[in-house]
């Protein structure tokens, strides 16, 4: 495994055509806006230690977020880390969608290969032992950009990632991934479908990896956030070192990619069993990344009580505790489902009805701890004065007026401050709310998945219903 520093100048080796607000920039890993993103990842492999695994690929430990999952171990392993890394960053660590990728295209790939004596598999683990020797960081691309939801992609093609023409040495590709967390800072980013599709749709049906060295093109979202950041301060921004969840938009153009990288082809079946194990997978996870977000909410909310001189009231102190409760129980719900999983292929998957269930519990804990947050925080997380006005010629008047608690200087009250706005106006409850599907396409697996004849089975048998 490397180290931050290591990841971060490999990096500057790449050449990548990035374009935010509207322009394209030079001297992209130094930007306002990717440089967050950047640190973010470094902190992933200061971090990474604690929590390797042994890979039998190479024969050393690994990231485990680069790691083929075998057991339930690793399993709550891996969520142990992610919910530490969002408390740490309280922000996105990018790499969570490249481990949910690998443990996919893993055992769909060798499920493959053993019914049609293809090489998908091969080609996938040429790859992910070189992942793994360099410590790459990896991402992954679902979301196409869809257009009007009530048609067919055939009837919208340029709304999704296609093969548009094929030849003995690979694919070429066109189409946009959009919301996609931090690519634009990885090595490898997994390009794998968006939705499950019909027959005479399979120029769709492709999941591929794409290097540095592809022809792509990535166009940053701009938050209010973002904004500050090119502004400038010290803490305006409310989270300076790892900022807001930073996606982007990726598109290819009729982008060549190698028969090496490509691991699901024309295939509608594999990526019907694809999506099912990502999906899982990532909601599965995000219910441990939400319960790290949940604990900076309560360090911060926390913290305010302090700064306000508040801590000793037991209505508010009762608030806090429920943000406490909410972050255990999705915690919990997720390593549940790590216990509770199943092998396939050779992997150690999460249970498909938990999973589900922790991206739904998650989001409620989420969005009932952000509302905690601001109720303790009150008002001025919206309406207070800037860092520039606390520098300014009428600085010390504001600093004289932003005085709360005697504990806590003006100057620190501020920053708290300003942290909570960061997490009341960032994009991070949207993040939250869809990221690996919204707790809606959570519920339409739950009504699949629901053994409901049974639970009615346990009641008729109680009242002696004959069913």
């Amino acid at each position: 495994m490397i180290s931050g520093d290591e990841y971060v100048k490999r990096l500057k080796e790449y050449k990548r055509v990035i374009y935010v607000a509207g322009k394209r920039i030079e001297n992209w890993t130094e930007h306002p806006n990717i440089k967050p993103v950047i640190n973010a990842i470094a902190k992933t492999y200061e971090l990474a230690g604690n929590y390797a695994v042994f890979s039998d690929l190479i024969n050393e430990k690994v990231n485990v977020l680069n790691a083929v999952i075998r057991s339930a171990d690793d399993l709550i392993k891996r969520y142990d880390y992610q919910r530490e890394l969002s408390l740490r960053l309280a922000t996105c660590n990018y790499r969570c969608t490249g481990c949910d990728a690998i443990n996919s295209l893993y055992p769909i790939t060798k499920i493959v290969d053993e019914k049609s004596g293809s090489d998908y598999h091969k080609r996938f683990l040429n790859l992910l032992k070189e992942i793994q020797k360099n410590d790459f960081a990896c991402t992954s691309a679902l979301t196409d950009v869809k257009g009007d939801r009530s048609k067919r992609p055939l009837q919208q093609e340029e709304m999704y990632v296609r093969v548009v023409k094929k030849d003995s040495k690979g694919i070429y590709v066109s189409g946009a991934k959009i919301h996609q967390s931090g690519a634009f800072a990885a090595d490898v980013n997994f390009v794998l479908p968006t939705q499950t599709f019909k027959e005479g749709e399979e120029k769709f049906a492709v999941a591929f990896a794409s290097l540095p060295e592809d022809d792509v093109k990535y166009v940053l979202q701009n938050t209010g956030v973002q904004a500050k950041f090119r502004e400038g301060g010290s803490f305006e921004m409310g989270n300076p070192k790892f900022g807001d969840r930073t996606t982007c938009m990726i598109i290819f153009k009729e982008t060549f990619i190698p028969w090496d990288r490509v691991f699901v082809f024309e295939d509608l079946k594999a990526t019907r069993d694809l999506l099912t194990l990502f999906a899982c997978s990532h909601r599965c996870v995000g219910a441990s990344c939400k319960a790290g977000f949940m604990d900076s909410m309560a360090g911060a909310a926390s913290m305010m009580l302090k700064a306000n001189g508040l801590e000793n009231v037991s209505q508010l102190r009762q608030k806090l505790a429920e943000m406490v409760a909410f972050s255990e129980s999705a915690h919990a719900i997720a390593v549940g489902g790590a216990v509770k999983g199943y092998r396939i292929a050779e992997t150690w998957q999460p249970n498909r009805e938990v999973a589900n269930s922790a991206k739904v519990m998650g989001v409620e804990g989420f969005m009932k701890s952000l509302a905690n947050l601001i109720d303790i925080a009150g008002g001025i997380p919206a309406t207070a004065p800037s860092e520039f006005d606390l520098r300014g010629e009428i600085g010390e008047e504001i600093k004289e007026l932003m005085r709360g608690s005697e504990k806590i200087s003006p100057e620190d009250r501020m920053k708290i401050i300003k942290f909570i706005e960061f997490w009341a106006m960032s994009s991070h409850l949207v993040g939250a709310f869809h990221g690996g599907g919204s707790p809606s396409a959570s519920l339409v697996f739950l009504q699949f998945l629901a053994d409901l004849a049974k639970r009615e089975k346990a009641v008729c048998d109680l009242l002696d219903i004959k069913s």
